[in-house]
């Protein structure tokens, strides 16, 4: 497998300057796509997922800085931290959608579209066994002791989870077909 998926995508070019000197350039020969955003434009489709995304990490963080016991326990405070990769990824992807245009790239899409898509899932399973290591321990370890930081944790990452909920319905709108150029 190549280093990069999207190489066989492009071919190198050769040119001849005014000076005479001979330049390569990539030259994009892959397939086109069009992208349909469902119920509203890519541009909003795109500032709703920023929000969204913001809402998540802010959520998450802030579930981060509660002071509770449950966050000792390696069931509860590796999920949270795993939980940071996707959501750095989840930004990237958001980052990355294209503006509106009538063709894109392989790579456009393989680059935000599909890595959005992906990290929201692996974020909402994460954010899940963290709330399920939380549940665990408030059920059967915490005995009731400092009951109410470890609901306003809970409470915190169900309403991340909720966000990433959300963030994958709203990605359901999203439909790309190939261009037949």
């Amino acid at each position: 497998m190549t280093k990069n998926p999207y190489a066989e995508d492009y071919e190198l070019v050769s040119e001849v300057d005014a000076r005479g000197r001979e330049k390569q350039a990539a030259v994009y020969r892959g397939r086109y796509f069009e992208l349909t955003v469902e119920r509203h434009g890519l541009s909003r489709f795109k500032w709703l997922c920023l929000l969204l995304t913001a809402v998540l990490f802010l959520l998450h963080v802030g579930g981060g800085f509660v002071n509770n016991p449950g966050m000792f326990q390696a069931y509860v405070s590796l999920p949270y931290a795993a939980a940071f990769f996707p959501l750095l990824y989840l930004a990237a992807g958001v980052l990355h959608l294209p503006r509106e245009k009538p063709r894109y790239r392989r790579d456009e899409i393989g680059l935000s579209v599909e890595r959005m898509k992906t990290s929201s899932r692996i974020l909402l399973i994460a954010l899940a066994l963290g709330l399920l290591g939380e549940t665990l321990f408030i059920l059967f370890v915490s005995g009731g002791e400092a009951l109410g930081g470890e609901l306003l944790y809970l409470g915190l990452e169900a309403l991340a989870a909720l966000a990433g909920v959300v963030m994958l319905r709203l990605q359901r709108a999203i439909r790309f077909k190939e261009i037949v150029i």
